[in-house]
């Protein structure tokens, strides 16, 4: 489906004390700090998370979101309402 290689870790493979804040991280977010800056957010997943960034990072999904912004600023783009007129759909 993409290129993008997610990584993974075993939760029991973590050491006691890391392992405890990801399980809270279930249920709040868990903002993670590096010498005072945020570096990243620890949450629980929605159902549709995983297929959501393999989809977003798929080099053919963002090619054809860059061929659909080329054409839009070709003006080569009809809006909902135009189809809609031209096709005699409510």
């Amino acid at each position: 489906m993409s290129n993008l290689v997610m990584k993974t870790i075993a939760l029991e493979s973590l050491d006691k004390a890391v392992r405890s804040w990801i399980l809270k991280a279930v249920e709040e977010p868990l903002l993670v700090m590096d010498n005072g800056e945020p570096i990243l957010v620890v949450r629980s997943l929605f159902e549709d998370d995983v297929a959501d960034e393999l989809i977003a990072h798929n080099p053919a999904f963002q090619a054809s979101v860059e061929r659909a912004r080329q054409q839009k600023a070709a003006g080569q783009v009809k809006t909902l309402a135009e189809l809609r007129q031209k096709y005699a759909v409510e």
